[in-house]
């Protein structure tokens, strides 16, 4: 689904406008931003889970020629999926 198609199911699943489902699919997602840039974990129980760690600087093997290069280190996301996606998949 993009944007559009989840703002028009909220809006169905909600029985409100696509304006409001807009208004509040855009705060949901200033949250998770808000979490992301300050390395705050970012979690619904049950559905999933986001935080951001340090990933170490590291050696690594540039894959044209074999030779060695320093990796930087580097903030990534990490997510986790709950139970309650999960057992969806099944």
């Amino acid at each position: 689904m993009n944007k559009a198609e989840i703002i028009t199911k909220m809006s169905e699943i909600a029985n409100g406008t696509k304006v409001e489902s807009e208004k509040y699919l855009n705060a949901f997602l200033g949250a998770l931003e808000y979490a992301i840039e300050n390395k705050e974990e970012f979690k619904l129980t049950g559905y999933f889970g986001m935080k951001t760690v340090e990933r170490a600087a590291r050696t690594g093997r540039n894959p044209q020629n074999g030779e060695e290069m320093q990796i930087p280190a580097k903030n990534v996301i990490k997510t986790s999926i709950g139970k309650k996606l999960s057992d969806l998949a099944l």
